[in-house]
């Protein structure tokens, strides 16, 4: 078998609600984990065999997963454009982006959370942390994925949009992907909000043992009186609202000439 088609982010930008929609067609085979993260390590092609036992089902038409690593360059694999490249040349991209300030907020609330940004300030963790804005620079992740795999193998979607009308944007989607069109159970989508207060210090995922899934559990109600959970949208200052923007003003040039779109809005 050969991985068909990448939902390579942006993070925080509902990818697992349409990871999860993409999972239930049924021409589709989707991993599990979501997330293997498999090209992010440099040394993936020792362990191809490993990669391919994530898809369990054998006869589907299509194989995909949705590691939103993939568009954290350069943080991951610098090679990883061509490495994907190197492993299936024919492989199609999906690419769904968000509201700048939104999904960094969002992004680093969500590390913050779980345990992977120590500093509680958000302010202060984005002038100290390259990891929100070189994530939220779409034009910076995308552009390679053009240009190894084309511009037609290329699907640019918008949060906005899946938020509006997601069934619009699966049939888009289902068209790219050059299989059926189906009615989904939208309701059953996972919205995989930040301030879901189950979210717990990633130190604390796959529990092994009956006792530390009873710990688990224990945290997961513990974790609704925690002082320390971050529940509430964070103020950014006016000093880092225009940090962001000059960070990210011409990758959003970028993306209009792609898309095709206006997108002022997202300079607000």
């Amino acid at each position: 078998m050969t991985v068909d088609f990448l939902l390579i982010g942006a993070a925080k930008s509902a990818t697992t609600s349409l990871s999860n929609a993409l999972a239930q067609h049924p021409e589709i085979c989707f991993s599990n984990p979501k997330e293997p993260e498999f090209f992010c390590k440099e040394n993936w092609r020792d362990s191809i065999d490993s990669y391919h036992s994530l898809f369990k089902k054998k006869t589907a038409k299509l194989y995909g997963e949705g590691s939103t690593n993939y568009s954290k360059f350069p943080h991951y694999n610098k090679n990883i454009h061509e490495d994907i490249f190197n492993y299936n040349p024919n492989m199609k991209i999906i690419y769904m982006m968000r509201h700048p300030t939104d999904r960094i907020i969002s992004h680093y609330i969500h590390s913050y959370n779980r345990g992977h940004e120590p500093i509680k300030d958000i302010n202060t963790a984005l002038m100290s942390n390259r990891h929100y804005l070189d994530t939220a620079r779409y034009a910076m992740q995308i552009e390679p994925y053009i240009k190894y795999f084309g511009r037609k193998n290329v699907l640019l979607l918008f949060f906005e949009d899946f938020i509006a009308n997601p069934e619009e944007v699966l049939n888009v989607t289902f068209d790219f992907l050059k299989i059926n069109r189906i009615s989904l159970n939208l309701k059953s989508l996972n919205s995989n909000k930040s301030f879901n207060r189950r979210v717990l210090h990633h130190k604390y995922d796959n529990p092994k043992t009956v006792f530390d899934k009873i710990k688990k559990a224990v945290l997961v109600l513990q974790n609704y009186f925690n002082s320390d959970f971050i529940s509430q949208k964070p103020k950014l200052t006016t000093e880092t609202k225009a940090f962001i923007w000059h960070n990210i003003a011409n990758d959003i040039k970028k993306i209009e000439e792609l898309t095709d779109r206006n997108l002022s809005h997202w300079t607000n």
